[in-house]
């Protein structure tokens, strides 16, 4: 019997960056890392290489609300890519129809790379966000600490938007197994979105055994409700002390491939990995 293809054809990256380069797309001059230049060309080249046929673009914390570099990326690569911007709340109606225009679907609140936020004001900035994202029925993003989702989870419920939530959680093996509760709950609502991505953000080894039972438990909540992503160009990490030079900090040293050739492993089922790379990406980000 033949293999089923792995991937599957219409497969999604639905987590990645585009970086520069710089002297066109200068960084924000208020950031907290300095990362050389990752652009579209090598982009479009890991997608070739690992045969993935769509791609979201994800707006770095580097880039602030200037979504310039993000937008020429989408622009080169065409129908199959699509983007999560960053906007300041004062963000015209006429700008937001402009980017769904030109592939946006969603809208990015970054708590975890820049720096903690108390819950108030975590709500807040969820709720001016998902303002602007009703707009056009886009969806709130949002990479946060794991302890920050049980006290957040009311608010993500209550928001008039889907939310999606980056790198698992950050909920890793070392949690204790009820740490998850707060999660699967929110992706039994149906409400809420998980990305099975980046996992060498929440373990020390990204083949890390335990990273299979976990993304078992989130595809059993609601297997409708999750999507996988690279992380690519695999951003160093950084404290969320802003910096004062240009020094250039290097990727993570990490085989794309090698991550998305995991997925097989966390999910076995075909039709399970149908899901997560295709069907449930192409209903988030509208792919045709």
């Amino acid at each position: 019997m033949t293999e089923p293809r792995f991937p599957p054809a219409g497969a999604c990256d639905c987590h990645v960056h585009v970086i520069g380069p710089k002297d066109r797309f200068p960084l924000a001059r208020e950031r907290t890392y300095t990362p050389k230049n990752a652009l579209t060309a090598d982009l479009a080249a890991m997608l070739a290489r690992l045969a993935l046929d769509r791609v979201v673009l994800v707006q770095p914390s580097i880039y602030g609300t200037d979504n310039a570099c993000m937008m020429d990326a989408i622009a080169a690569l065409g129908p199959r890519a699509r983007g999560v911007a960053v906007l300041a709340p004062e963000t015209s109606a006429a700008e937001i129809d402009d980017l769904h225009a030109r592939g946006v679907r969603g809208l990015r609140v970054n708590v975890a790379s820049v720096a903690a936020l108390s819950a108030d004001k975590l709500r807040d900035a969820l709720s001016a966000t998902a303002r602007l994202a009703a707009r056009n029925g886009w969806h709130v993003q949002t990479f946060l600490p794991t302890e920050a989702i049980a006290p957040l989870a009311q608010a993500f419920l209550d928001l008039p938007v889907p939310v999606v939530i980056d790198h698992f959680g950050l909920l890793g093996p070392r949690h204790a197994p009820e740490a998850a509760t707060p999660l699967l709950r929110l992706l039994e609502s149906g409400r809420v979105w998980v990305k099975l991505s980046a996992p060498y953000r929440i373990a020390d080894d990204a083949n890390d055994p335990g990273i299979a039972p976990l993304a078992q438990r989130l595809a059993n909540a609601n297997p409708e409700r999750i999507v996988w992503g690279s992380d690519w160009p695999h951003t160093p990490a950084h404290g969320h002390a802003h910096v004062a030079d240009d020094e250039e900090l290097p990727y993570r040293d990490l085989d794309t491939r090698t991550l998305l050739t995991a997925v097989r492993d966390w999910l076995p089922d075909p039709a399970l990995q149908q899901r997560l790379l295709v069907d449930n990406p192409a209903r988030l980000y509208e792919f045709g």
